[in-house]
């Protein structure tokens, strides 16, 4: 009979956006092993997104959030006590340190899980994706396989608005063609060909572009009468900043997106949109979000570490394929 915690204590370092939006999975299958517990989300290097950019899309999956805590630094401080603790941020200081919280159970990923007081088989390899390493904390504290897919709740009238744009009837693709790092970014060029492919076999290409590529926005919708360009719809969305309600609630619209290894990624695989994710220099193995219907194209599989080495033809492909096998999704 799988153990109930009351109390649940999580340790992580830096978790400014992309780091939350990565922890997704992990923060899913922990609520999904424990719906009744109270789990305190606790950082030990600055603040959390989980209490600004996704706090209204997390809530029910934390509880609590304690940035930096006094008592995380100061050994003269009360620590409170936690049935159990799981530390996540890979350090065998920190985890030394974190196993004096008072706890039941203490679960660390530090030195392939030295310090923890149940660990892997010795045998297993390390696992190379850091969504699966936590999830390897999920099933150590609940011994069962973690569940880690979901999608963030979206806010009504955001949603609404998304479908104000991208009516129901047709068929939605979406382009991220963005990244943090230029070395991260297929061609524009080759978007261009995809989306074109898109609208000769009658399906509508999104391009979903942030304030940071509206030189792009330009030059797309130039050329591109059929395409939409949702985040660009500022009479629709009223004067309310662009965030990530906004790209959450276009993600679920759409019946596939195509997506660099990048932020605008993540956030469609929060909102789990079935997702071809491509990769280059960056590695798919250790990075690729996580979603319940998804497809990985590296540039290795065209002989090459560089983006644009990745063929729009075998994207097209997998469009096809993908559409194919993930019937048409309803929103709610």
């Amino acid at each position: 009979m799988q153990t109930l915690y009351k109390t649940i204590g999580v340790l992580v370092g830096r978790d400014l956006i992309g780091d939350a939006l990565i922890k997704l999975p992990f923060l899913w299958a922990l609520r999904h092993a424990f719906p009744h517990a109270k789990i305190h989300w606790i950082t030990s290097q600055g603040g959390t997104a989980y209490t600004n950019l996704l706090r209204e899309p997390t809530k029910g999956l934390i509880d609590v959030a304690e940035e930096q805590p006094e008592w995380l630094g100061d050994k003269s401080a009360q620590a409170p006590h936690f049935d159990l603790l799981i530390d996540t941020r890979n350090r065998w200081r920190d985890a030394l340190d974190a196993k004096k919280i008072p706890h039941d159970l203490f679960l660390a990923l530090a030195a392939r899980f030295v310090f923890s007081d149940r660990r892997p088989p010795f045998w297993l390899s390390k696992k190379p994706h850091m969504v699966d390493r936590l999830l390897q904390l999920v099933e150590l504290a609940s011994k069962e396989k973690a569940v880690s897919t979901g999608s963030l709740s979206v806010r009504e009238d955001m949603l609404a608005k998304a479908q104000q744009i991208l009516p129901a009837g047709k068929t939605y693709v979406g382009f991220a063609i963005g990244a943090g790092n230029k070395i991260k970014i297929w061609p524009r060029y080759k978007f261009e060909e995809l989306a074109a492919k898109q609208m000769d076999k009658g399906r509508v290409p999104v391009f979903i572009l942030g304030p940071q590529e509206q030189a792009d926005y330009a030059a797309l919708a130039a050329i591109m009468a059929q395409a939409k360009f949702p985040l660009q719809e500022r009479d629709v969305w009223g004067d309310e900043p662009l965030g990530i309600n906004h790209t959450l609630a276009v993600a679920r619209c759409l019946d596939l997106a195509v997506a660099n290894d990048s932020g605008v990624g993540h956030m469609l695989a929060a909102a789990d949109c079935p997702l071809i994710s491509l990769f280059g220099p960056t590695s798919a193995e250790k990075l690729a979000p996580r979603v319940s219907s998804g497809l990985v194209i590296k540039a290795q599989e065209f002989g090459s570490n560089q983006m644009k080495d990745i063929s729009w033809a075998a994207v097209d492909r997998a469009i096809d394929y993908m559409l194919m096998h993930n019937p048409k999704r309803k929103t709610p």
